[in-house]
């Protein structure tokens, strides 16, 4: 079983379109012949695309799983068309950065800042992805800077680690507990809880620390993303411990940071491929890296010995 190119852009237009009819119009074909080039489809995958009530479509469940991969592969050649373009107006001074969530929302929009005020010249294209999509496209190298949690070796690449600072609670402003100016495991004791995905490194260092303290805390939610987690608190879902730059970035919400009585150091892990056409841009980037992540480190340092008792 193969599709073809052009099964894929049936397929994709009457996803995008909602219609057959409208995808028709779009590629220029007619109802008729979209609507056999579906029905071949299904019978080549195996599967039902979409459920069909008179002229309505409505896509499966496996459609849209399906659909997700096809977009992705869209991306690709919307990304190689747009190098060709760069490359025939000698503009190909994109930068490459892939990332997870948390570092695209904190500390790389202010690194880029930093970057630019010597570098002008130089255009970024970031690109967020959960940690191990991030690592496949690591191990691609189609990136020329590649920040994460977890730090792993890869063949032609080369890796460090930045120290950030330690995680640091999150909590309501209002919640009883931001009277003190620190809060233990303890405290935590009993209390609905955010929680970090199962895949998450540092979701397990915690579980750690609260398992050593005796503290079993009430599950609230589940989320993937930092800034996800930032919103649940402010929302007065419960209460969690972040990581430090999201805390630095996350001022004037509706929330309140306090230390933790046990320490949990943050590494931010950074890749690059060895060989690289952009490696004196990679180290320079790396060097903004290193100094905006001290900044924000002595900004979160200072907000919360600021932070204690309400008068």
């Amino acid at each position: 079983m193969k599709l073809k190119q052009r099964q894929i852009d049936v397929f994709n237009a009457v996803m995008v379109n909602k219609s057959i009819t409208a995808a028709a119009a779009r590629l220029g074909s007619s109802q008729p012949t979209l609507s056999r080039e579906i029905r071949e489809i299904e019978q080549l995958i195996g599967f039902d695309l979409f459920l069909r009530f008179g002229k309505r479509l409505t896509p499966t469940d496996q459609a849209i799983l399906l659909h997700e991969v096809v977009l992705r592969s869209f991306v690709g050649l919307d990304e190689i068309n747009r190098a060709a373009s760069a490359i025939r107006t000698n503009n190909a001074a994109n930068f490459r950065i892939a990332s997870i969530p948390a570092y695209a929302e904190s500390i790389i929009p202010r690194a880029i800042q930093h970057f630019l005020a010597t570098q002008p010249a130089v255009h970024f294209s970031i690109h967020s992805h959960e940690e191990p999509s991030l690592r496949h496209e690591m191990t691609m190298q189609v990136f020329d800077l590649g920040l994460a949690e977890n730090l792993f070796g890869h063949e032609g690449a080369t890796t460090e680690t930045i120290l950030v600072g330690d995680m640091v609670c999150i909590l309501p402003r209002d919640h009883p507990l931001a009277g003190q100016k620190k809060l233990a495991p303890e405290d935590f004791d009993g209390q609905p809880f955010i929680y970090f995905g199962q895949n998450d490194p540092y979701r397990h260092k915690l579980d750690d620390v609260f398992a050593a303290a005796g503290v079993t805390r009430n599950y609230a939610a589940e989320t993937t993303t930092a800034a996800s987690v930032c919103a649940m608190v402010a929302a007065g879902v419960g209460m969690s411990v972040i990581n430090p730059l999201t805390a630095a970035s996350y001022g004037g919400h509706s929330v309140t940071f306090r230390p933790l009585t046990v320490s949990v150091p943050y590494l931010l892990s950074v890749w690059r491929p060895t060989r690289s056409t952009r490696s004196m841009q990679a180290g320079l980037f790396i060097e903004a890296l290193h100094q905006v992540a001290k900044d924000m480190a002595e900004g979160l340092k200072r907000a919360l010995n600021h932070a204690g008792p309400k008068p």
